[in-house]
């Protein structure tokens, strides 16, 4: 779970500190118990994954099917133009 990449205070998970964001967006996360104990009670929660069948997406709020590294920078750029 803890490889480094987020502070343990960002971390949401069943180990992490409790953490109820508001808006949650999982990218590549395929729904493990654990972190979905941690997110389920986001308001809006936006799953992005290349398995139409992973988990995540029962919990989801919204769900993308597709790769990460192809619909993030797509989104990124969409979030960009709308501020313009």
């Amino acid at each position: 779970m803890d490889e480094g990449w987020v502070p343990y205070s960002h971390q949401v998970a069943r180990q992490a500190r409790p953490s109820v964001p508001k808006y949650n967006i999982a990218c590549g996360i395929s729904g493990a118990v654990q972190h979905m104990v941690g997110m389920q009670s986001s308001d809006i929660i936006v799953a992005i994954n290349k398995n139409p069948d992973a988990p995540i997406f029962n919990v989801a709020t919204y769900g993308i099917v597709g790769d990460v590294y192809e619909i993030v920078p797509m989104l990124i750029k969409k979030i960009k133009e709308a501020k313009k």
